[in-house]
């Protein structure tokens, strides 16, 4: 056992660089090209077969568990609860179809000495016998459905937390996440309503749990595992992290830049653009200089499917412009293989060099997770450590959750306020919750995270303002306000209660708003 334990979580090590392929399935059950000696799928299959087999009771209602409430977390509101009556997953086990790994060091000490082992799967589960049965409550209906043989085909990641001070095999907590949208299949049924017209509302049904499935809980969900109790006896703590929960995953940023291949004093007006997806920025380079730089900075929502494009070209105000070159750059790769990309396309005729440099930076999950009034803070969880390493840089990604408020004022004498709240960065309107209807102590539960200026985080303002909304034409009645200058030694508040500055003389105690703020530095552009 000694010697499983001093290899088995530095076998991954071997690769270098991006990683490599340490499992494949080559369709014929032989061993793939990576270094273990017993690496063929269908060993590990069989091993996942065999534990599938035996902890199958307890895979159904460890599932049956989570799923029910993030359903009912993430239904629409035309739907007030889902009950997850029963839930078998047939006797198909999940496959594997093939495995990466990287080792990522931790930076963080803390706790002992860390280090991640990252594992991308590609995950495939046929099952004809699945099935699992809901009652969904709709107004005053409540209908019964089942969902049935369900296909299924991702990319899975999971990284493993090893730790010199948790028990072996030294795994101290798994961070499980769909690196893409997954490919998601399966039949809905209608129970107890033979012989009647359901209107559609299997084809609703379905829609809704294809789109908590696939859309929200799975991705770009993530389920943390908490095994460092389980080798000294304790319990495993399992947390799931939906959409709803879920920020950006990183940020890329480019940087263009137009030279001339030989000096003159001639005026060359260049237009580039750089487009992401529906983000589109176009500059005018008035090249009357040997080189300029064209710069943009994007939030990216999706790295497997974003793609990022730049043009250059010249206006002509009669004739057809003139194209010099597009470049397009595929973020798949770029989050852990490709951290930056350099690409060069050069015009003679027009004396102009055009150079790209792309650069992807990931961001660290927030995870901070509201349940009604109740904000909860898993950052050590979910990162391994409460530790966040310093850094120098004043620019990078704000967030901002607005999380409730207490203390409001009644409207009159009938009727309580109908609050919301808007955001301002440095005086510019960023976010506007959604009104609450007749409250005091209203549950807002709406975040925001957006790029920094260019002036920085610190000495930055956030502007907290609490209105009741009024049927038009009358204007919105103020009731509160709130400024914070932003500083590195404040970079992340949780749950942080602001006592407002009060807009409204029949206050009579105190208005508190409930938000957080999180800064995380990136090297923008």
């Amino acid at each position: 056992s000694s010697g499983i334990n001093a290899e088995w979580p530095l076998r991954p090590g071997i690769c270098a660089g991006s990683g490599c392929d340490i499992m494949t399935d080559t369709g014929d059950g032989n061993p793939g090209s990576g270094p273990l000696p017993y690496s063929s799928m269908e060993w590990l299959n069989n091993l996942l077969s065999s534990w599938y087999e035996v902890n199958n009771e307890q895979v159904h209602e460890f599932v049956k568990n989570i799923l029910e409430k993030e359903l009912n977390n993430l239904a629409p509101d035309i739907i007030e609860k889902i009950t997850l009556e029963e839930c078998t997953f047939g006797t198909d086990t999940p496959k594997l179809k093939g495995i990466k790994s990287r080792v990522v060091e931790s930076n963080c000490t803390e706790g002992g000495k860390q280090k991640k082992i990252v594992f991308d799967i590609i995950v495939s589960i046929d099952a004809p016998d699945f099935e699992f049965k809901l009652g969904v409550k709709v107004s005053l209906l409540t209908l019964r459905a089942a969902v049935q043989k369900i296909l299924f085909l991702g990319n899975l990641r999971v990284t493993a937390l090893f730790s010199d001070q948790v028990p072996f095999p030294g795994v101290k907590n798994l961070c499980i996440t769909f690196t893409d949208r997954p490919e998601v299949g399966f039949n809905v049924e209608l129970l107890d309503a033979l012989n009647i017209d359901t209107f559609g509302v299997d084809k609703i049904i379905s829609d809704i749990i294809e789109d908590v499935l696939a859309e929200q809980l799975v991705y770009p969900g993530r389920l943390y595992v908490d095994l460092s109790g389980v080798g000294s006896g304790g319990m495993v703590e399992v947390i799931m992290m939906s959409r709803k929960d879920n920020q950006h995953p990183g940020v890329v940023t480019a940087a263009v830049t137009v030279e001339r291949l030989t000096h003159t004093t001639d005026t060359t007006k260049v237009e580039v653009g750089i487009e992401l997806g529906s983000n589109t920025t176009k500059q005018t380079v008035h090249l009357n200089m040997d080189s300029q730089t064209v710069s943009r900075n994007f939030l990216i929502q999706d790295f497997d499917v974003d793609e990022l494009v730049i043009r250059a070209w010249e206006s002509r105000m009669i004739f057809r412009d003139i194209q010099y070159g597009v470049m397009k750059v595929d973020l798949a790769d770029m989050e852990f293989s490709l951290p930056s990309v350099t690409q060069t396309f050069t015009n003679q005729d027009k004396n102009v060099n055009i150079t790209v440099d792309v650069k992807a930076h990931l961001l660290p999950l927030i995870a901070i997770k509201q349940d009604g009034d109740s904000v909860t803070d898993y950052q050590s969880k979910f990162s391994g450590s409460s530790c966040v390493p310093e850094s120098n840089l004043d620019t990078g990604v704000l967030y901002v959750h607005v999380h409730r408020a207490t203390g409001i004022p009644k409207a009159d004498d009938h009727s309580k306020s109908d609050p919301f709240v808007t955001v301002y960065y440095n005086e510019n309107e960023v976010l506007k919750t959604k009104e609450v209807s007749n409250s005091q102590n209203p549950v807002f539960n709406e975040w925001i995270e957006f790029l920094t200026s260019s002036e920085g985080f610190s000495q930055s303002k956030i502007t907290f303002k609490l209105d009741d909304n009024d049927v038009w034409p009358n204007p919105n009645d103020p009731i509160g306000t709130k400024t914070v200058t932003l500083s590195k030694d404040s970079a992340r508040q949780v749950n942080t209660a602001l006592v407002l500055d009060t807009l409204r003389e029949d206050a009579t105690q105190e208005i508190v708003l409930y938000v957080s703020l999180v800064f995380r530095p990136i090297p923008l552009v």
